[in-house]
């Protein structure tokens, strides 16, 4: 036997120091699999009634295990390693299951693990006996022979009990079905072997994984932990900024409950304490790397959360300004900037409904108008960045079996982006389902995922887009004009709200769900002319910045693309038609011309040919784009 590892006379003064690991050559699969309880970092505030809770279940007098269901975060280890820091009484280890899964010698862990079950806790039980064996002893030195009276009370004494806490124990059904089995009847002579388990998972992976296990979840008393309130969540970050020497350091006593706010709002796919206390780790990080340019105070917060979520917390949007600033980004469009507008004063000012997502509008009309272009700007106006916006292609979702799938990718993209804009493109291409499923987040700004786990959409301001209706706007077409402005647009609403309503492919329940239901109008000549304006400039600037080549762009070449065979119709795609036509007309020979000519420094484009819409006696036009080398000396004597 050897029991060498324990170096202090009395085993269970926890305060000694001494050696905590297990002898290899005695406990192998102890030695492999598990270790002693590391003694908690910081004081365990806030979950005294969780803690009697444990002990009492421990203290059962058969089946006495426990069975800790908590979020992730949410303390389930720290809460084992206060109780172990108050029970004296008992030698607490902690397994890892990972490990045990893991394979090892061409052997697979999954198919090994109810032998290494086993394994593991006929060690525990010869453990338990030599700790028996050890106490005697030391009570011999102690006490000398004495009479024979106190050696037969001393005989009769017990080993201390062994608790085993085993964390991710989902992993166990999970991963074999045969370990599930193997621990059964361990955890049923709990109380007579005295080696009690403390199981612990999060409460998705215990209805997926456990819960249909009767036999095992009667062996386990299950205990929930939940979310700490938030003046425990404030005393557990004053006690780590005291342990850390940062306390006197923090002159707005607030901040402690900033963090708990901003962590809930900005992290939410992590549970309290521990997203409080990642965020003021970190922002203890800063100070002591950098202390001469951090303070521990809210600038400080608002950079650790900007680095860990990308969200911006000191970004204000100026209600002032927000019409002007939609209206220079999306053209021709002022009677929905200014119905967009409308509503979003309303979540600036913060007091829109909590109980559901900030806002929600339908953006309806002709395809290439700019609802897309209008989503994208309004990510950046209220999250600082065009990637806050979260894109579905709802034509991907059109039969009933995608619905899983579709729930699936919603809720774990706004699981891992909280704050973001949600865009439903083409929501009428969706399957009825999908859009149910729409309603109940629209509705109660939240929605479970397959696990069960719950995801809030409280953050979010949702968007979704049809072309339903697109006869409506044939008629705007020919009877309004850009130059109309927002009246030109108005007078149409009550007929485009009967259109959606009427239409067999738009579910017309989803329309009461809206803050908004804002139309676009078809756009015209006008603005096609000023949008490939803009993108021909766009093209000049991104080609003298990677090729340091000068581009010089007719004017021409704008009625050319605007004009010439080109159809404003409502069905042709807009704006969105008529970039693809530069992207095959212009942006394709240029790109070719760069790419067989190297050394060009200056390249121009130009219509050659006449083009019919300027003489309307030319039936056929013969007019198209070229692209050349344009000469320096002849260009600056021109």
């Amino acid at each position: 036997m050897s029991i060498s590892m324990i170096e202090r006379p009395e085993f269970l003064t926890k305060t000694d120091p001494w050696d905590r690991k297990f002898d290899a050559n005695e406990y192998p699969h102890l030695a492999q699999y598990a270790e002693f309880l590391s003694a908690p970092s910081r004081p365990i505030i806030g979950r005294d009634r969780e803690m009697r809770r444990l002990l009492a279940s421990l203290n059962r007098a058969e089946l006495s295990n426990a069975f800790l269901l908590g979020d992730a975060g949410s303390g389930k280890t720290a809460l084992v390693q206060g109780t172990s820091d108050k029970d004296k009484d008992r030698i607490y280890l902690e397994v890892d299951l990972a490990k045990m899964a893991a394979s090892e010698n061409g052997e697979d862990g999954a198919v090994q693990m109810a032998s290494r079950i086993k394994a593991l806790f006929e060690d525990a039980i010869k453990f338990k006996k030599d700790m028996l064996g050890k106490q005697e002893l030391q009570q011999h030195l102690d006490d000398g022979e004495g009479d024979g009276q106190t050696r037969r009370q001393k005989k009769e004494e017990k080993a201390p009990e062994l608790v085993l806490f085993i964390d991710e124990f989902h992993l166990l059904v999970q991963l074999s079905q045969a370990a599930a089995q193997a621990i059964k009847p361990i955890l049923a002579e709990s109380g007579r072997r005295g080696i009690k388990i403390i199981a612990a998972t999060t409460f998705a992976e215990f209805h997926e994984y456990v819960e249909h296990d009767q036999a095992l979840m009667q062996r386990l008393q299950r205990i929930n932990i939940r979310e700490p309130e938030k003046q425990t969540v404030v005393s557990i970050l004053k006690s780590i900024a005291k342990s850390h020497g940062v306390f006197d350091d923090i002159y707005d006593h607030q901040l402690y409950e900033l963090i708990y706010e901003h962590s809930n709002r900005y992290v939410p796919a992590d549970s309290q304490p521990r997203k409080s206390i990642l965020m003021l780790d970190s922002m203890i990080g800063w100070y002591r790397t950098y202390p001469g340019e951090y303070k521990m105070d809210r600038h400080l917060l608002a950079d650790v959360i900007y680095d860990s979520t990308g969200v911006q917390v000191t970004f204000q949007v100026d209600g002032r300004y927000i019409e002007s600033m939609m209206n220079e980004r999306v053209y021709s469009q002022k009677f929905a900037m200014k119905t967009l507008e409308q509503r979003l004063q309303i979540a600036v000012a913060d007091l829109h409904d909590k109980t559901r997502p900030i806002s929600s509008f339908l953006f309806t009309g002709p395809t290439g108008t700019g609802k897309t272009e209008t989503v994208k700007g309004l990510s950046e106006l209220l999250f600082g960045d065009e990637r806050a916006m979260i894109r579905f292609d709802m034509s991907e979702f059109g039969l009933e079996n995608s619905l899983d799938r579709f729930r699936e990718e919603l809720t774990m993209k706004v699981w891992n982006k909280s704050h973001s804009v949600l865009l439903f493109d083409e929501v009428e291409k969706a399957n009825p389902i999908i859009t149910r499923l729409l309603l109940q987040v629209l509705d109660d700004g939240r929605l479970s995922n397959k696990q069960g786990r719950e995801v809030s959409f409280l953050n979010t301001y949702i968007v979704l887009t049809t072309n339903a209706g697109s006869e409506v706007y044939e008629n705007i077409a020919h009877y309004s004009n850009e130059e109309d402005g927002e009246d030109g647009l108005a007078k149409y609403q009550k007929v485009i709200r009967r259109s959606l309503i009427s239409n067999k492919s738009f579910a017309p329940e989803i329309i009461n769900r809206m803050n908004a239901i804002i139309p676009f109008q078809p756009l015209g000549y006008k603005t096609y002319e000023k949008i490939i304006l803009n993108k021909l400039k766009k093209l000049q600037q991104d080609v003298y910045r990677i090729h340091g080549v000068k581009v010089s762009i007719q004017p021409d070449v704008i009625t050319y693309l605007v004009h010439e065979d080109h159809d404003v119709d409502t069905n042709t795609g807009g704006a969105r038609g008529l970039v693809t036509r530069m992207d095959s007309e212009v942006i394709s020979p240029l790109s070719r011309y760069i790419n067989k000519y190297s050394d060009a420094k200056h390249i121009g484009i130009h219509v050659k040919g006449e083009m019919a819409c300027r003489n309307k006696n030319i039936r056929k036009s013969e007019a198209h784009i070229e692209v050349g080398t344009v000469d320096e000396k002849k260009a600056r004597r021109g």
